[in-house]
């Protein structure tokens, strides 16, 4: 049944699958054999720069990169470039977190979270968020905790400061007065940030100008892939990540993996996170998955739209984790750039999961569909439709030939997810 019985049994049995950090921490065939395993289409581009690079025991291996925990300060005064405060500090890994002890991983992912940095900001881009009101233009969220936008002050391997940018940059986002972690945070505009930073004369400012906010590309280098930020609150349920379901995740340790070579590629291949660090990340991702409260449906609409969802969606969104599968492009008739794309690419999108999905700020792989209204909206594959990207939403098809109070209904039940 779905509701808040169906997500605790899920929960049980996803948590069993977290076992076997030293594993991971310790054994390199182990990582080797798990990224082998999570890898779905071995010839993408991402897919052989991993192969050739991660757990090989070969030259050019990524396990001799140093490992990189430096001193960090969230920016919570501006300016953002400054000097580091006397409470800067590295990130603490336990004798606990190093034996693989799963508390101690999860508390220290969740420092990680906000405070290991993931990428550093050219000092370019780092001058135009100065402070919370220059880098809200930008998107950044402002918390009396967390500082401005999860930005952080870096002590670089030269002893100067320079600024970067933490796992909560792109998935925090502030609602109603309160930062709520894990989700996409639909205002950040990268693209915008990144060509102001050049005075408009980066040569991809119109690819990067259309991401508009919510949308990065995190693979190519021209900028034309641009991608919704996901939501991690559902990671935990998910079989696959990616938009394109490039990566299957078996366990946390395909997550680790995901998170520690994100890492490694985001700083041009020149360090690579602790491991304790990775695979602390990696469960308190999956850890985000209980700040999503489901409920049986109650009311005499709820109950009606579970009926609807039961034959319309249930055979691609199945209970209790509401995925499934990856679904073939020309099926899901949705922009297929992505899913062709040479770096990324299967030939499928992802199934997303529906927890959460009731708060979610955007859907469908490219952040096209702003609403669940929208989505069920029979006008947004008309020629003359102006979705938030400017242009019709094709593809996805299922529930458009509902009338408007099955409709209404379907919408209601999924605010129960």
């Amino acid at each position: 049944m779905p509701g808040a019985r169906a997500n605790t049994i899920l929960i049980a049995l996803l948590l069993a699958a977290c076992a076997g950090g030293p594993d991971y921490l310790d054994d390199a065939r182990a990582r080797r054999a798990t990224l082998v395993a999570s890898l779905v289409n071995p010839d993408n581009d991402y897919s052989a720069l991993r192969l050739a690079h991660y757990a090989t025991g070969e030259p050019g291996d990524w396990d001799a990169l140093p490992a990189w925990n430096p001193r960090t300060d969230a920016v919570i005064t501006p300016p953002a470039v400054a000097p580091l405060s006397a409470a800067a500090r590295s990130l603490a890994i336990t004798s606990g977190a190093s034996a693989g002890d799963e508390s101690e991983l999860v508390a220290l992912g969740a420092a990680a979270f906000f405070r290991y940095p993931v990428e550093m900001l050219t000092s370019e881009e780092a001058a135009l968020v100065a402070d919370d009101t220059s880098a809200a233009r930008y998107g950044f969220w402002s918390d009396a905790t967390y500082g401005t936008g999860g930005l952080l002050r870096v002590e670089l391997p030269d002893g100067s400061t320079g600024v970067g940018y933490s796992c909560a940059t792109c998935h925090a986002f502030e609602r109603n007065g309160e930062l709520a972690i894990g989700v996409t945070n639909a205002s950040l505009d990268f693209g915008k940030l990144m060509v102001d930073s050049t005075g408009g004369a980066d040569t991809r400012a119109p690819a990067l100008l259309a991401w508009g906010p919510g949308r990065i590309d995190p693979t190519t280098a021209d900028g034309t892939e641009p991608m919704r930020i996901p939501d991690l609150r559902p990671v935990r349920a998910l079989g696959y990540l990616h938009q394109t379901a490039s990566v299957a995740q078996h366990d946390v340790e395909s997550l680790a993996v995901r998170i520690e070579t994100l890492v490694v590629t985001s700083n041009a291949e020149t360090l690579r996170p602790p491991r304790e660090i990775a695979l602390g990340l990696a469960m308190y991702v999956w850890s985000l998955a209980d700040s999503i409260r489901t409920r049986a449906p109650a009311s005499t609409q709820e109950i009606a739209g579970q009926s609807i969802f039961a034959s319309q969606c249930a055979s691609c969104h199945a209970p209790p984790s509401y995925t499934g599968p990856p679904v073939p492009l020309d099926v899901v008739g949705t922009d297929p750039t992505v899913g062709l794309s040479p770096d990324r690419g299967t030939g499928t999108y992802r199934v997303p999961s529906l927890l959460g999905v009731g708060d979610r700020p955007l859907l469908f792989h490219d952040a096209s569909v702003a609403s669940l209204e929208e989505l069920f909206d029979p006008a947004r594959t008309s020629s003359t439709y102006e979705s938030r990207l400017g242009a019709p939403i094709p593809g996805h098809l299922t529930g458009l030939d509902l009338d408007p109070t099955s409709r209404a209904a379907l919408i209601a039940f999924l605010r129960t997810l």
